[in-house]
């Protein structure tokens, strides 16, 4: 009698993006492989070509999944400080419930559809405070290398999926690595609390914005 085969349900793509998800995360993004995909959901590594081209498409998808789970806040109710904050925090949010994954955020295309609601989030309450078109697009292209710098800073991997090394470290080598405004800043630099850096970048983000407003004497502080 001929062995019996294991049945499962028709593949997916979702199926095998939330499996790549849930290998990044258990894993680490690094030894993310199509094989590995491929046992995790149960199939053949040719059987995934199905749905997805190659691995590239799996990464894009992967941060595809990450953005659109981004939870868009009303920001046209607010001031556009307010809108600015909602909007990085609604970012930070959904980035971090995928840490590992947070590099493809990085080394996939800034341009990808799946990015345009944050950008018009941004662009519109820009706007709304008076900065002109084009320097509206200056400030929320620095938004978002904030948001993915801070995310990459964060969740503490490189854009390679490897671990990084934070400007940071035990206080020993850094007293003991020879540079003086490193050892004098060593209490300091010995420590990172991320809530209160990126609380602090959004500050200088809404601060320098603020400026620029000053700068036009036309035009009121929002």
């Amino acid at each position: 009698m001929a062995a019996r085969t294991t049945l499962r349900g028709p593949l997916s793509r979702d199926e095998i993006i939330t499996a790549a998800l849930d290998l990044a995360e258990s894993e680490g993004l690094e030894k993310l492989s199509l094989h590995r995909i491929a046992a995790a959901v149960g199939v053949k590594t040719t059987s995934l070509y199905h749905h997805v081209a190659d691995k590239a498409d799996v990464l894009d998808a992967m941060a595809d999944r990450v953005l659109s789970s981004v939870v868009i806040p009303d920001v046209d109710s607010m001031d556009w400080p307010d809108a600015v904050r909602a909007t990085s925090y609604a970012f930070r949010t959904a980035a971090m419930r995928y840490p590992s994954s947070a590099p493809l955020l990085l080394v996939r295309s800034p341009d990808r559809p799946a990015l345009l609601p944050i950008v018009d989030l941004a662009l519109r309450a820009l706007r709304r405070a008076g900065l002109e078109r084009s320097l509206a697009v200056h400030v929320m292209r620095a938004h978002i290398a904030f948001l993915v710098g801070s995310l990459l800073r964060e969740s503490g991997i490189t854009a390679n999926g490897s671990a990084a090394t934070v400007i940071s470290g035990p206080h020993a080598d850094l007293l003991s690595v020879g540079l003086p405004a490193v050892a004098e800043s060593a209490d300091e630099l010995a420590s990172c609390d991320h809530d209160a850096e990126f609380e602090f970048g959004l500050d200088l983000l809404v601060s320098s914005v603020r400026q620029r407003l000053n700068a036009r004497p036309d035009r009121p502080v929002g």
